[in-house]
């Protein structure tokens, strides 16, 4: 039998301060990595086999963590550090934690080298474009519009809030096989400008780029909304993952 390819999945980085009261497990003193379990639970579903990157300082060692990986999932989270695509902080900017942003960079820099997909959602989308050179809106509600209610986390997880325009001959619309979806939306940012070396695949109505395939790799893609959370539910939403499942089976 076939070993599943192996997908790494970022996590958050949350200090025991930001735990405070709050916390449910550990001990005082202790940094914790946390996950949703929907990202996991999509790449096991699709036949990958998932493993949580913790954030890591040490020299190297997203580079060794990689080589393990047959595919790498940049997952959802805070907010980029606007220093990364030459802005400096602007009014509705969430919270950034710069230690996940540097350890990110390094795993996606490692993964590119090696070859491996990549596929990033919602933040890790973001830091895609980012990395090649792209920008973003700090808040969509203040520096874009409020056409499309892009922040409807209160809607809950698996609510559709609109639709995007798959581009024929991307990858999204070759994994997905329609025109047009209807997606969850759960995010305050987005693309402002899109970097050079990315083809948009998919648009809300408002003109927003809401996923996107590098030009020449083109296993490495994104989408702004969270498939993950809408796979039990929503069973459309599968297929994006068994796509990337296979291009890490396939590159093994």
């Amino acid at each position: 039998m076939a070993m599943k390819p192996l997908i790494g999945i970022t996590t958050y980085f949350v200090t025991d301060r930001e735990l405070s009261e709050r916390r449910v497990r550990g001990t005082a003193g202790q940094d914790m990595v946390m996950s949703n379990l929907d990202y996991s639970r999509s790449i096991d579903q699709a036949g990958g086999l998932p493993v949580a990157l913790p954030v890591l300082d040490t020299p190297g060692a997203a580079a060794g963590l990689v080589q393990h990986l047959d595919g790498l999932l940049l997952a959802g989270g805070e907010d980029l550090a606007p220093n990364l695509f030459q802005q400096t902080p602007q009014p509705g900017l969430g919270p950034v934690i710069e230690r996940r942003d540097r350890f990110e960079w390094a795993l996606l820099s490692a993964a590119l080298a090696k070859g491996i997909p990549v596929f990033g959602i919602c933040r890790g989308f973001q830091l895609l474009n980012v990395y090649f050179g792209g920008s973003l809106y700090q808040d969509l509600a203040t520096y874009f519009g409020r056409e499309v209610p892009h922040q409807s986390a209160h809607l809950g997880r698996e609510a559709l809030v609109h639709e995007v325009d798959l581009v024929e001959g991307t990858l999204l619309r070759r994994c997905y096989d329609e025109e047009r979806i209807a997606v969850n939306s759960l995010h305050h940012q987005g693309i402002d400008r899109l970097a050079a070396d990315l083809v948009p695949a998919a648009r809300s109505v408002d003109g927003l780029v809401e996923g996107f395939q590098h030009k020449s790799a083109s296993n490495v893609f994104g989408v702004q909304w969270h498939p993950e959370m809408m796979t039990e539910r929503h069973l459309i939403q599968r297929r994006i993952f068994h796509c990337f499942v296979g291009l890490s089976q396939a590159g093994r």
